[in-house]
């Protein structure tokens, strides 16, 4: 049974390392494993390229798997648990229901953990839930793409589902090396498994036209430079913007905005370490590529996680949502937003976010108030943004306004899952008087009957929508 152990029964080896630093040894055992995973990577892509395909595919296995004991201890028994019951499942549930039978017993083990995390840990930490999250995700899309595979016909499939189809279930050793590569393992982001044995078996990479093999060096060494700029931001600066301290009542309104703004900002460098350091390590291993773009030359983002600086300087709700933890969005457009009446699509996409998340209230929060800001978004920028395009002078106020909107809702938005708990964060939005709450019921109900969109984007909404969802 779960109990403080799962989430406590990790190597204390570094745990010298750790108190001479001051940081917890969860995170020391983290960030080592993160670097160890760069020589592994380079030994992956140059040295074991001409190897057999089952070296290639036992030995990501192999690290991923040590990693995860060295990190979590025993606690790894319940990684393997779902992984190898989901793998029976696939072999023995009808094709017709082999995805909600994967996905009910993955979602339901996995808020099981979560709910023994929610008993004993109320404090942020590195354990157990974050790479069972991760393989959830691998798992459920496997199963997804099984019953594509053997249900559906091909005209009935998107090109994105038909890339993705399989019809028979993998062996033992493919399954086991796609759920725990030592490349992402423990942050993700999602990758699918058509591209990661695109990777076993080399043929991942297209030939340009020179008739050169890219090379993944100088993309991948930038991405890992930023991580560590990054992890010093997350180790030096944010420990002195504690989020309590945005309880605070004794600062000028002002002050406390810019603190406000200035202290969940901080909360995203930790993130972003994580994920630039995963596509990092990702291209260096050889995994990543993408096809050529406009001039020719080879994109390496099939596994970028996150765009900081789209994401930073988003002028739109959406634009926000695209930049920020992609391989999640792309996983709930596969198995929620996709597959959900469209009338639910935003509400259950979100729904479905918040409960892989975990149980802690905060994360309702914020998800039920990402679906309304979502919505709200959209009617702003159908019935607002075109009015702003007959002068550069317009166009500019509109985008600093809704650059300055955003930021704002983000802030907003995350708030509640940055506390994790339902008081901080209720309190939270009792003290900003629900405002994004009801700007936001506001321009998703109301604005359209003050503003109405043009009438061509009024027929054009009812046969497309452009949603994008986390």
């Amino acid at each position: 049974m779960p109990g403080v152990h799962t989430f406590e029964s990790g190597s204390l080896a570094l745990q010298g390392l750790g108190d001479l630093v001051g940081v917890t040894v969860d995170r020391i055992n983290f960030v080592t494993c993160m670097f160890l995973s760069i020589p592994f990577a380079v030994i992956y892509n140059r040295y074991l390229c001409e190897s057999s395909i089952q070296t290639r595919k036992m030995y990501p296995l192999v690290i991923g798997l040590s990693y995860c004991w060295f990190c979590f201890g025993e606690a790894t028994k319940h990684l393997l648990a779902n992984t190898l019951t989901c793998y029976v499942l696939m072999h023995i549930s009808p094709a017709q229901y082999i995805h909600k039978i994967v996905f009910i017993f993955s979602m339901s083990y996995l808020t099981w953990v979560h709910f023994y995390r929610w008993i004993y840990v109320d404090f942020f930490s590195i354990d157990l839930t974050g790479p069972f999250m991760i393989s959830v995700q691998r798992m459920t899309t496997l199963a997804f793409s099984l019953h594509d595979g053997r249900v559906k016909k091909e005209e009935e499939l998107s090109p994105l589902q038909k890339r993705e189809a399989i019809r028979e279930v993998p062996d033992i050793l493919s399954y086991l090396s796609y759920l725990f590569h030592f490349q992402a393992v423990l942050t993700g982001p999602l990758s699918y498994y058509s591209d990661y044995m695109n990777l076993v078996n080399k043929t991942h990479v297209a030939i340009d036209s020179k008739g050169n093999k890219p090379d993944p060096t100088s993309c991948a060494w930038p991405k890992i430079y930023m991580s560590i700029v990054f992890l010093a931001i997350t180790a030096l600066i944010e420990p002195k913007f504690p989020i309590a301290d945005l309880e605070r009542t004794d600062l000028p309104v002002w002050q406390w905005v810019v603190l406000f703004h200035f202290t969940i900002a901080l909360q995203r460098p930790q993130y972003y370490f994580a994920w630039y350091l995963a596509d990092g390590i990702y291209n260096l291993s050889g995994f990543g590529f993408n096809g050529f773009d406009d001039k020719g030359e080879a994109k390496w983002d099939l596994a970028t996680n996150v765009y900081a600086y789209k994401f930073e300087m988003a002028q739109s709700f959406k634009e926000s949502l695209d930049a920020w933890n992609v391989g999640t969005m792309g996983w709930l457009r596969r198995v929620a937003f996709d597959r959900a009446p469209k009338k639910y699509r935003t509400v259950c996409t979100y729904l479905l976010s918040a409960w892989w998340h975990g149980i802690f209230m905060g994360y309702y929060l914020t998800f039920l108030t990402g679906a309304m800001l979502t919505l709200g978004g959209k009617g702003l920028r159908r019935c607002l943004r075109w009015r702003f395009l007959s002068s550069p002078s317009l166009k500019g106020f509109y985008d600093v306004v809704t650059f300055i909107g955003t930021k704002f809702c983000f802030c907003y938005m995350t708030y509640p899952f940055a506390r994790m708990h339902w008081g901080p964060g209720i309190a939270f939005y009792k003290r900003m008087y629900f405002s994004g709450h009801i700007l936001a019921i506001f321009c998703a109900a109301l604005l359209p009957l003050v503003l109405p969109p043009p009438k061509q984007e009024k027929n054009d909404e009812k046969s497309t929508s452009d949603e994008k969802i986390e």
